[in-house]
């Protein structure tokens, strides 16, 4: 069966418009948040937004955390609750939930090890999410991307090209790129291709280990087919960013782009499997 319907193409006044079908598999959102500053999950809230998921075809949502409740540089007892509150959600849907386990290297060495351990080998969370508390040219990173290795899961990085000025120890695309170089073995995502742009592209183009996720910024056109182009479709991975972004507005640039029906595959449901370790 396949994963998302043949495009239908017609013809309007002279003009061809592609009209995308439901996706035959559920699509995977690979960067998706909890509506921020909740101290547990809410199961209305949660049943509204897998509801809404669903009427877009996503079936599986991977939840990094409340990454802004307690600030750049949560301590190691506020991380454990950010990570206690993805498993409460995780437990309560886990036919629709993945979990990322949320660090901060700023924390010592043997505290970022534990709570890895603990959420991917005791909670089952499926990757490791980085924000803003440390620049990835930090060795401080060194030990938790040597043990994603061992532990087979991918570490979504948070990276951006800003105009407007960066974060004391925000990560760019640069950035990111020289983390590769460190650890070709570990997966890397960079997140928001929107935030990231074309120069982001050519930062990482050269590291097979690193993928796009689709989220950050309003719709762009031409950058989905800019990412396929230069990455290749098995790099690009579909990722809204929920609830800074709807999942109506980053389905478009996937749906909007003029890629294959088998690109659009890889991105929406394949390449997330494939990273995430899913059968």
């Amino acid at each position: 069966m396949a994963l998302v319907s043949t495009d239908v193409i017609r013809r309007t006044k002279g003009h061809r418009t592609a009209v995308i079908m439901t996706p035959d598999a559920p699509i995977i959102d690979i960067h998706t948040h909890y509506p921020f500053g909740k101290a547990e999950p809410d199961p209305d809230q949660l049943a509204r937004i897998l509801a809404r998921a669903g009427r877009f075809g996503v079936g599986r949502l991977c939840i990094l955390g409340d990454v802004i409740r307690f600030g750049y540089a949560p301590t190691a007892d506020e991380v454990r609750r950010i990570n206690d509150l993805t498993d409460a959600m995780v437990r309560l849907h886990p036919e629709s939930l993945i979990g990322f386990c949320f660090l901060n290297p700023l924390q010592s060495k043997g505290n970022c090890l534990r709570e890895m351990d603990r959420c991917v080998t005791k909670l089952g969370f499926r990757g490791i999410k980085l924000w803003v508390a440390l620049n990835c040219r930090s060795h401080r990173l060194d030990p938790i991307m040597a043990r994603a290795a061992e532990l087979g899961v991918p570490v979504l990085h948070h990276a951006w090209y800003s105009a407007l000025g960066h974060e004391a120890d925000e990560s760019t695309p640069a950035d990111i790129a020289d983390l590769a170089t460190r650890f070709p073995q570990t997966k890397i995502i960079m997140a928001h291709l929107a935030g990231c742009g074309i120069r982001g592209l050519c930062d990482i183009a050269p590291f097979p280990n690193v993928s796009v996720d689709t989220a950050g910024a309003g719709p762009v056109a031409g950058l989905t087919e800019e990412a396929v182009a230069r990455l290749g479709a098995h790099r690009v991975v579909f990722g809204t960013d929920i609830p800074m972004r709807d999942f109506s507005s980053v389905l478009g640039r996937i749906y909007g782009a003029r890629i294959t029906a088998a690109d659009r595959r890889r991105i929406l449901t394949l390449n997330a499997r494939a990273l995430l370790g899913i059968r």
